[in-house]
């Protein structure tokens, strides 16, 4: 099988319905397609390019796991849904932008997709849930909306082409090990909207040299937030007035270059 073009009858694609057809290389879903099932296509690895109808609403747990062969995604406004693994190990997958009604990127979404450059991101995001991004190195830049309340555990983890990182003002929390081994990242701004990082959040980020916290409360450190990260060297620059504050929380009174700036 190399083209496959369903009928306009077919509203849904079943659970694992073409899991591992590894020669398919053309797919033409009709706009009567709404469900994409569990592992519907999961391991079609000849796949190249995914145009999906303004139909779907709903791409389900692995739907598209493994198609290591797709250089070209698009995904319609009426995608609502993107289960758990659909698109991990994407690996040929280079840009991606995700529709306005997804608010939720689930757990190992875009996992191993090494050879994404380009995210974008909609404006109705709320939350980027564990490991989503996870292993994504050959992302560089990251622009988050000012929609993100959560960064799950893990989420963009090992995603090493990153140099710089300004999270918007509406993150409250920053989930384990959430940018972990991100060793590429030189420069990290945080908002003043964040209270809580969690264990690990930053760690072996090797080449980190400048922090920037907004925040005028020291955040909430869990366990080795920072592990790795040259405190000596790399400069933390937090409000005039908090200085005093953040020489004296734990996790950051482990650097020694603070210094102060005026709003």
């Amino acid at each position: 099988m190399t083209k496959l073009t369903l009928p306009d009858s077919v509203m849904s694609i079943g659970k694992g319905a073409f899991c591992g057809c590894s020669g398919l290389t053309e797919l033409t879903l009709p706009d009567s397609v709404t469900i994409i099932g569990d592992g519907a296509f999961q391991g079609c690895s000849g796949l190249t390019e995914l145009t999906l109808p303004n139909s779907v609403r709903l791409i389900e747990v692995s739907a598209f796991e493994g198609c290591s062969g797709l250089t070209e995604l698009t995904l319609p406004n009426s995608v609502k849904s993107i289960g758990r693994y659909a698109f991990q190990g994407c690996t040929g997958l280079t840009e991606l932008t995700l529709p306005n009604c997804v608010r939720v990127v689930e757990a190992c979404a875009f996992a191993y997709c090494s050879g994404l450059t380009e995210l974008t991101l909609s404006d109705s995001l709320e939350s980027i849930d564990g490991l989503a991004f996870a292993y994504c190195s050959g992302l560089t830049e990251l622009t988050l909306p000012n929609s993100v309340k959560s960064i799950g555990d893990g989420a963009f983890a090992y995603c090493s082409g990153l140099t710089e990182l300004t999270l918007p003002n509406s993150v409250t929390s920053i989930g384990n090990c959430a940018f972990g081994g991100c060793s590429g990242l030189t420069e990290l701004t945080l908002p003043n909207s964040i209270t809580s990082i969690g264990d690990y959040a930053f760690a072996y980020c090797s080449d980190l040299s400048k922090i920037t916290s907004l925040a005028e409360i020291p955040p909430m450190c869990g366990f080795k937030v920072f592990n790795g990260v040259n405190k000596t060297n790399c400069e933390l620059i937090v409000p005039e007035g908090s200085v005093a504050a953040y020489t004296r929380a734990e996790d950051w009174n482990k650097f020694s270059n603070i210094r102060g700036f005026s709003k």
